[in-house]
């Protein structure tokens, strides 16, 4: 057996497949760790290379990744509201000047965080008042690892797209921090981005993300 094949094993995997555990091997670019059970898993479909020396497994993409860039906007959907933190899935990459445009879908899962520090410039008591699970969201990616640090503090960023609590409709924004469903007149709290409304990207994120933005 030759030296290279005792360093390293690889085996063609696909998005979500299961590669080791958090105690075996530590994850590398193109993973990401599932956060219910340990297990580092693809973020694309590739080859998922295993260095036994170093102990890092990685997966090397089968065409061009795209993925999260420091510094870049991207859109995502809040997965999860804890009371220190919101959890977003993150879906492609947009650009916002010199106008708002849906650049690309990202290769594959991509998941992020929104520490409560990060949310808005203002002391903030309840996340609820912020943010609600199945909020379509602008973020602002900090780092460019999975997963990745979010930061929503600059008024651009915050909620593209929210439904009624009550009926299910889709809320219109009204001001920075409050949105209004025009089915049944209920009023909600949000950090509402500016591009809310914005009817060009709007389009845009219905085509693609396929919700039924209006």
């Amino acid at each position: 057996m030759s030296q290279s094949s005792r360093e390293y094993k690889e085996k063609r995997v696909t998005p979500g497949e299961e590669l080791a555990s958090i105690e075996e091997f530590i994850p590398g670019p193109g993973t990401y760790v599932d956060s219910d059970n340990g297990v580092i898993r693809a973020a694309v479909e590739g080859v998922a290379k295993y260095n036994m020396l170093t102990r890092t497994v990685e997966v090397k993409p089968l065409k061009v990744l795209r993925i999260p860039r420091p510094g870049s906007s991207a859109v995502g959907m809040v997965m999860q509201v804890r009371h220190d933190v919101v959890l977003v899935e993150l879906y492609g990459e947009v650009r916002l000047q010199p106008s708002p445009l849906w650049l690309y879908e990202y290769s594959g899962r991509f998941l992020g965080a929104i520490p409560i520090s990060n949310i808005s410039e203002e002391y903030v008591r309840s996340i609820d008042d912020y943010y609600r699970k199945g909020d379509i969201v602008l973020v602002k990616v900090i780092n460019g690892t999975n997963p990745y640090h979010l930061t929503t503090v600059d008024p651009p960023y915050g909620v593209l797209y929210a439904e009624c609590s009550r009926c299910g409709a889709t809320l219109e924004p009204v001001n920075p921090r409050t949105m209004r469903c025009p089915k049944c007149g209920l009023v909600e709290k949000r950090k509402v981005s500016v591009l809310a409304s914005s009817r060009i990207l709007k389009l845009e994120l219905r085509n693609y993300l396929m919700i039924p933005i209006r």
